[in-house]
């Protein structure tokens, strides 16, 4: 049954989607969704001459992400987190992505914040700025100060962002719904979930309020802890669409030169605060690059953009130090366990085929030097191995090994002779003594001691209703003996063709001994014996059919 296209506000964007996807060589996919209808009649003649079949097709798909626009240039960014689902090399592409959009104006800018603030510019800040520090798809920083004399940070939200992203994530949906119903790789993919997901995300990340939760949140947990500095968020003046935040001043943290903290020192301190975020609080920044993480002048690593985050339960703290601990230490079936434990499994899993690719990366990464040693390329590895046999990793384990990869870079950008295991290793200590401390197994003991007790508190119960039920005579025991009755139909018939087989060879041994042709012959003038045979034929095919009928041959 063909689905009509709605004819809406979207038909023109349908075409330019439609348009992008036809120089880019998607013909297929264009006809698997029904985008052809909307090419021109040139267009439909040209697409024919482009080739499908492309061994860079993921980078191709990047190149239309980019050209349908920042929405899309969004999504496909944080598709790339999604190392779970889509192919390695599809997440490769995604990565390169970049949010390539000139600043809006100041009269635009001005516009924004007053009808946030609903009162005037100047009632709040004494001056802003208007040459943004950084300009992204969703909105752009600038400078400030506030009339106290504060000086302030403020990231405001492009106008028409929110119409705009609605209407592009309302043909996604239909474009995703359609795969999933017309093509194999839209439901292996499950590709109306993965739109739904990064819509989701989309949404939050719009919502400047969100980031302000995750910063003020930062800021109680670790702002002055293991070296940390984290902006404060000032509520009185953020909103949906403009977040305020006091201006930490900093160096990148790539840039560093000053030689009171050696770099080595620096790339120590910058470990152990992403450790303790993600290990000892399960709270972490996801995005560490060096944009986002700068150095202050007494020597603290600032981290700034809360907007992309990741939450670790205790149990997926443990599972996640159990699988790294493996991974460090080169125990193959160690970290084996961890990801069948961290996983959801779809089907049957050769345990033995998976422990040998697990050895093979093990080979490759443990023949290097400690210090080459790469924690993060290694986690995304095995989490990609983890794909081919149908594990389905929590998208918090991605988001973990993104990390990791990020942090790693930047640690050997300071100190090309680090590692994050040479590095981690004394957190590693304090990790595995945290679990002897009663924080740590205090909880699970509690809620097992308050399963025995509330057993205890019944057992009396249920062991009066079962003597009461004994004395009155209704106690029965009920035997059940699995397939019984299969085995005995199996004797029956093994005892029934023994008979049958015994009864016709005695009435045809019988048969000949007692009646011999030329007696029988001589002395009836009757073929007796020819008959004999036959009526004794007869009766064994009568039992024969008889037990046929029955079920019992």
């Amino acid at each position: 049954m063909r689905v009509p296209w709605p004819r809406s506000a979207n038909w023109r964007r349908y075409r330019e989607i439609a348009s992008i996807l036809a120089q880019h060589g998607f013909v297929m996919v264009m006809d698997s969704l029904g985008l052809s209808r909307h090419l021109s009649i040139k267009q439909r003649w040209l697409r024919s001459r482009v080739p499908e079949d492309d061994a860079n097709w993921a980078e191709r798909l990047g190149l239309v992400l980019a050209a349908m626009g920042p929405t899309f240039v969004k999504l496909g960014q944080l598709a790339s987190l999604r190392s779970d689902i889509l192919p390695l090399n599809l997440v490769t592409a995604l990565e390169k992505l970049q949010s390539d959009v000139p600043p809006f104006g100041f009269d635009v800018l001005v516009q924004t914040l007053e009808a946030a603030w609903g009162r005037p510019m100047a009632d709040v800040l004494l001056y802003i700025n208007p040459e943004p520090l950084a300009a992204a798809s969703l909105g752009q920083v600038h400078q400030g100060r506030l009339l106290t004399g504060q000086a302030v940070v403020i990231k405001v939200r492009r106008p028409q962002v929110v119409e705009q992203t609605e209407s592009d994530l309302a043909i996604l949906k239909r474009l995703g719904e359609l795969a999933e119903r017309r093509t194999e790789w839209g439901r292996q993919y499950q590709v109306s979930t993965l739109v739904a997901e990064l819509s989701r995300t989309l949404r939050e990340e719009r919502d400047f309020i969100v980031e302000a939760n995750h910063t003020e949140r930062a800021f109680k947990q670790y702002n002055g802890q293991r070296g940390m500095r984290i902006p404060q968020v000032l509520w009185e003046w953020t909103r949906p669409e403009v977040l305020v935040l006091e201006e930490v001043t900093g160096t990148k943290i790539n840039e560093w030169t000053s030689s009171w903290l050696a770099p080595n020192q620096l790339a120590e301190k910058f470990v152990g605060a992403v450790y303790y975020q993600i290990f000892v609080n399960g709270f972490f920044h996801a995005d560490p690059h060096p944009g986002n993480i700068h150095v202050n002048d007494r020597g603290q690593v600032v981290f700034l953009d809360w907007g992309l985050v990741g939450n670790f339960t205790p149990d997926m703290r443990k599972k996640s130090v159990d699988l790294i601990i493996g991974l460090s230490f080169g125990k193959s079936s160690r970290v084996v366990d961890s990801l069948l434990a961290l996983g959801v499994i779809e089907g049957q899993v050769d345990r033995h085929a998976l422990l040998q690719d697990v050895d093979q990366l093990r080979r490759r990464y443990y023949e290097v030097e400690l210090e080459q040693f790469n924690l993060g390329q290694a986690l995304s590895d095995i989490l990609t191995l983890a794909q081919t046999y149908q594990i389905r990793i929590p998208p918090e384990y991605t988001l973990l090994a993104k990390t990791a990869v990020t942090v790693d870079g930047v640690v050997r950008k300071l100190d090309p002779h680090a590692s994050l295991v040479n590095l981690g290793k004394p957190h590693a200590l304090e990790l595995l003594w945290q679990r002897l401390t009663p924080g740590w197994w205090g909880p699970d003991a509690v809620e097992t001691a308050m399963e025995w007790a509330d057993a205890v508190v019944r057992l009396p119960n249920q062991v009066d209703r079962a003597l009461n039920t004994l004395g009155q005579g209704e106690f029965r025991i009920i035997l059940e003996h699995k397939n019984l009755d299969k085995v005995l139909q199996h004797w029956e018939r093994l005892v029934n063709r023994l008979a049958l087989t015994l009864l016709l060879a005695a009435l045809i041994v019988g048969t000949g001994l007692v009646v011999h042709r030329d007696q029988l012959d001589a002395l009836t003038h009757f073929p007796l014996g020819e008959y004999a045979f036959i009526a004794t034929l007869a009766m064994g095919l009568w039992v024969v059919v008889g037990a046929m009928r029955r079920g019992k041959l």
